[in-house]
């Protein structure tokens, strides 16, 4: 059985030739069968040999190696039309299916070495090509079905792709979520030290319109001659396919060469294609359950960011008989921006309702910053309008991200009733005496924290009769909107309040919290919602 290969030296010109012995050595000694010019090989380098009707290779315990498809060989490895064998610096490869047919054209044997007195038939040449592509495509496909990462995936398609193509360089794109196509996974010979050609026409081509391309020869391909990358790239041969399965077209992969080692024809580009399918499917699942684990991981996290956020609220509200307090705070996601507090101060009861601008997981770590400070603080008896001044003040301390904070903290004088508030842009507070009317609270608006480094906070005080109520919120609660998109708004908040205002501070808390969630009926919440109750009772 005869085998015909071509032989590309490092320093001179490639050549063909046929090796009919049963056993050939290749090396630098002029007593090989395969003599090889090429200072990094041995002198006897590596054997083939023939067996079951088959060709082998091993490698002959040299330093440098042999090379099988890029691949170091360890054991004698079976041979195939198309491989490349690199021995040093030179590379030997296995001519295929129509080669074969051509070198039988003598009549001189079959594909068995057993003498033949007719040239092979075209169709025999096929049925031989198919089978070998099947085999091909079998390994691929078991090769494929192993548990794996996207990105080793990718490398495998690609390895796979220069076992049985042997290009000099390819890529493989993916589309992202934006329908841009990023650069995934890349592979080339060793020795290849240019730039990866990716020409925007040849994208275009084949994952825009689908449309699997081969270019033999490209500055004679009238289809891409304007395409000034490929042009200038020096690329003389192209075989592209599309990653499409079903749901559409999810990437390509593009093999070249630049140099006469490698002309890609019709057979190559069929093998791609049937390679592409194969890989397709798997990669959008792999991806698919890459994107799956990623967000069971966030959730994860979330859900314990959540924990800790509500961690850090007050576990039990300060038990005293002059006041009764309720809070609660719901966040628009797992995590949110929103704070409410109390510290107990001798005869003075501290608390604050905060909104940080934004929601989500940046929100909600400025929330826990915005609440270290306002207890380190209150612990050094200052008063409400300096608290607000000293936390602005760190709180703008590099603030690159130009998040800020809305609040209304102040301090309840358990024995008197006396109440001192200040306010950072806030929502209003709502005051209810207890005879049902609504009282005036003259209280000034200040700038939100965060924002002015040097801006100047007051504050005002106010006395509170026994059975009068104080509620603050955040705007969680006037902007929540219904599935129409009518805002709950301060008409119904204010309302809401007014009907259970005689009822305890939880029963208050509550119904607002119930009556905005029955009008909302299943809409998104549109921010975190925060409602504080203090009833003064008085000794």
């Amino acid at each position: 059985m005869s085998l015909r290969v071509r032989v590309e030296p490092p320093k001179a010109q490639p050549f063909e030739c046929d090796l009919h012995d049963a056993e050939i050595i290749i090396g630098r000694a002029p007593s090989a069968g395969l003599v090889v010019a090429d200072s990094s090989a041995s002198r006897q380098h590596a054997r083939l040999y023939q067996r079951d009707d088959h060709w082998w290779m091993e490698d002959l315990g040299t330093r440098n190696g042999t090379w099988l498809n890029e691949r170091l060989v360890k054991t004698a490895s079976i041979l195939r039309p198309g491989d490349c064998i690199r021995i040093g610096d030179t590379v030997v490869r296995l001519m295929p299916p129509d080669d074969l047919y051509a070198s039988h054209q003598d009549g001189s044997s079959d594909l068995h070495g057993n003498p033949s007195t007719a040239a092979l038939l075209p169709a025999d040449i096929e049925a031989i090509r198919q089978a070998g592509r099947l085999r091909t495509l079998n390994e691929i496909h078991r090769a494929l079905a192993t548990p794996i990462s996207l990105s080793q995936l990718l490398d495998l398609i690609l390895e796979r792709c220069f076992e049985v193509l042997n290009p000099e360089e390819g890529v493989i794109l993916l589309r992202e979520k934006s329908g841009e196509l990023r650069l995934a996974a890349t592979r080339r010979r060793p020795g290849i030290a240019h730039e990866i050609l990716i020409s925007r026409r040849l994208i275009d081509e084949v994952a825009g319109k689908g449309t699997p391309t081969l270019i033999i020869d490209a500055p004679s391909d009238y289809r891409f001659q304007a395409s000034e990358s490929l042009m200038l790239s020096g690329v003389k041969s192209v075989v592209a396919a599309p990653l499409a399965d079903a749901d559409g077209t999810i990437g390509l992969i593009a093999l070249s060469s630049r140099a006469i080692v490698r002309q890609f024809a019709p057979p190559d580009l069929d093998m791609l294609v049937s390679l592409a399918s194969a890989a397709a499917l798997r990669v959008r699942n792999v991806g698919l359950a890459e994107e799956a684990a990623a967000r069971r991981v966030l959730e994860h996290e979330l859900a314990l960011a959540h924990e800790m956020q509500m961690a850090m609220l007050p576990k039990r509200l300060p038990e005293r008989r002059e006041v009764d307090l309720s809070a609660s705070l719901e966040p628009a996601r797992s995590v949110g921006g929103d704070l409410y507090d109390f510290v107990l101060d001798d005869d003075r009861l501290w608390f604050i309702v905060a909104d940080v601008s934004g929601k989500g997981v940046a929100a909600a770590l400025y929330m826990a910053v915005a609440k270290t400070l306002f207890r380190a603080i209150v612990q050094t008896r200052v008063e409400v309008a300096e608290i607000f001044t000293r936390m602005n003040r760190e709180l703008c301390r590099d603030n690159d991200q130009l998040v800020f904070v809305t609040a209304v903290a102040g301090y309840l004088v358990l024995s008197s009733g006396k109440v001192v508030l200040s306010d950072s842009g806030h929502n209003p507070v709502v005051l209810l005496r207890r005879d049902g009317s609504r009282g005036a609270i003259p209280l000034a608006k200040g700038v939100a924290l965060g924002v002015v480094e040097d801006a100047v906070y007051t504050q005002q005080s106010m006395s509170l009769d026994p059975g009068d109520l104080l509620v603050l919120y955040t705007d969680g609660a006037t902007d929540a909107r219904n599935p129409a998109g009518e805002l709950f708004g301060a008409v119904r908040l204010d309302e809401t309040i007014r009907s259970c205002a005689a009822q305890p501070a939880a029963s208050v808390v509550n119904a607002v919290v119930g009556t905005i969630s029955a009008f909302a009926a299943g809409a998104p919440p549109e921010d975190d919602l925060t409602v504080l109750a203090i009833r003064y009772q008085g000794r």
